[in-house]
């Protein structure tokens, strides 16, 4: 099997130093600085500047919001990936490791393995990735990209283990809205009032 890896923003440097990949793809918040949470390490200032990295920018939503997951940066991801794999393993990493990175992880299998049913597809997330929760809205465009039918869509949502690790995430990130609402009105501007 192709080897892709998924990891967390804060392992990203010990996992390149580790595994050597031939890329890294990487989902980072939009707009935020070095140091805060959600951003990403770039791999050529911190001494991996023979490693490609491409930074794909979106909040971690299950719902369409501004600079929300779409299916061009979701094309754009799946294809540089596939453009590497051959070459080595492949990170692919967002804030936690389990939703973003997950989804696109699924798509790449989906890419890699077109005869394979969407529960073994599953099966190999959850082998790379035990915690896996994928985001529903990335697995949407994926299943389109891939040509899957929706058949990809309802297999994540049939499947209980991952059922169970998304409504933990998005229980995740109902807390971080309570949490940080500054970040909160960051991803969903329509829900507030203009001044």
């Amino acid at each position: 099997m192709n080897d892709i890896i998924i990891c967390r923003a804060s392992e990203l440097l010990k996992k390149v130093a580790q595994y050597e990949p031939a890329a890294v793809l990487s989902f980072e918040h939009p707009g935020v600085s070095p140091g805060e949470p959600g951003y990403v390490a770039r791999l050529a200032e911190n001494g991996f500047d023979d490693v490609p990295q491409l930074i794909l920018t979106c909040w971690d939503s299950e719902q369409e919001v501004p600079n929300g997951p779409d299916k061009g940066q979701v094309e754009k991801g799946l294809d540089f990936v596939l453009s590497h794999i051959e070459d080595g393993p492949v990170i692919i990493h967002c804030k936690a490791g389990k939703s973003r990175s997950a989804a696109l992880a699924l798509g790449v299998l989906s890419k890699l393995y077109p005869e394979k049913p969407e529960t073994e597809l599953i099966d190999m997330l959850l082998t790379i990735r035990p915690q896996a929760a994928p985001n529903i809205l990335m697995v949407q465009m994926v299943d389109d990209l891939t040509g899957r039918g929706g058949r990809l869509t309802q297999a994540v949502l049939d499947n209980p283990i991952l059922s169970e690790q998304r409504a933990q995430a998005e229980s995740n990130r109902r807390d971080l809205a309570r949490e940080r609402p500054d970040l909160y009105r960051k991803m969903f501007p329509e829900k507030f009032f203009k001044p």
